[in-house]
């Protein structure tokens, strides 16, 4: 009888896992030099970076609603209004570039025919490869908004692409309001930012969340860069699929009625029955931003297309 073994050739069990090493390492090989490459950074920033989210993100911070949205007594809380959007500008990536004069022509008409929108929300990856120059053109580009739209105010939410090569100090010193958990209370919402650069809430910050949103029953609004779903593609969803399936249950229960995200370039809608995910295109790739139009608890989301 001839006895094979397995150590001379290769059977069963074992074969699977060789073939699926030698799979790995060749997509290592082609995926690690296009990556530090393209994205300038290093091979270590691949493995591990600083400020991982359970160090950035443990709780979420109440803040102030906006003056445009709380005015001081008797001038009425307003019931219609607007919001500017904005997700993926990508501030120094080497392909594209955001269509910054044709935004502002659009804001200016857009002002002088249908008056300020309330607030700016940033939705993450304002910049490509977190360096000091590219959050220096994205200050610049934020602080042109705010010379537009005086008094108004914007908000940020942190992507994967602000913190590389530990980028997080810069976000935080760049980015208003200087943290990536908050949330505030208006009249009809209350409106959720969450950290989920890393693809990932983390732990704290989720169990942090769903003691928030248990605490009333008030509509609710969730901005933040990962989508739940991203068409199905794991790069462009939330990596882990346990949590995205309890941020679904958990959103259904406690009255959230939009999840909106940036991250899919390309824009995505998905209806969850009891609320929506509104994945927004980039103004940076695709040159498209976007007006949130609230009208007494309801809303709808308008596409702009700039170029």
């Amino acid at each position: 009888m001839n006895n094979i073994k397995c150590s001379t050739v290769p059977c069963g069990s074992a074969a699977r896992r060789k073939s699926f090493t030698s799979l790995l390492f060749a997509a290592l090989a082609i995926l690690i030099p296009l990556t530090t490459s393209a994205c300038k950074f290093g091979f270590q920033e691949i493995l591990w970076r600083d400020n991982p989210v359970d160090q950035r993100s443990t709780s979420f911070q109440k803040i102030a609603p906006p003056d445009t949205l709380n005015p001081v007594p008797p001038t009425p809380k307003p019931k219609k209004y607007d919001c500017l959007l904005i997700a993926d500008t990508h501030f120094g990536n080497d392909n594209y570039s955001v269509p910054e004069e044709a935004f502002f022509a659009w804001l200016d008409n857009y002002i002088n025919t249908k008056g300020l929108p309330k607030l700016c929300i940033m939705l993450g990856d304002v910049v490509d490869h977190a360096t000091a120059n590219e959050y220096d053109q994205f200050a610049a580009f934020q602080q042109r908004i705010k010379l537009k739209m005086t008094g108004i105010p914007v908000y940020n939410v942190v992507g994967n692409h602000d913190v590389y090569n530990s980028g997080w100090d810069l976000w935080k010193k760049t980015c208003p309001p200087h943290t990536s958990t908050y949330y505030f209370e208006t009249e009809d919402f209350i409106w959720y930012f969450l950290d989920t650069a890393s693809g990932t809430l983390g732990r704290p910050q989720f169990y942090d969340l769903k003691d928030k949103l248990a605490q009333s029953s008030k509509p609710k609004l969730v901005f933040t860069h990962y989508p739940l779903y991203g068409g199905g593609i794991f790069y462009f969803c939330l990596s882990n699929p346990r949590e995205r399936a309890e941020l679904i249950s958990l959103f259904a229960r406690t009255n959230v009625k939009l999840y909106c995200s940036g991250h899919y370039h390309a824009g995505a809608f998905y209806d969850y029955g009891p609320f929506q995910e509104h994945v927004v295109k980039a103004l940076g790739q695709f040159g498209m931003c976007h007006v949130l139009h609230v009208d007494n608890g309801t809303y709808t989301i308008e596409n702009i297309q700039l170029r």
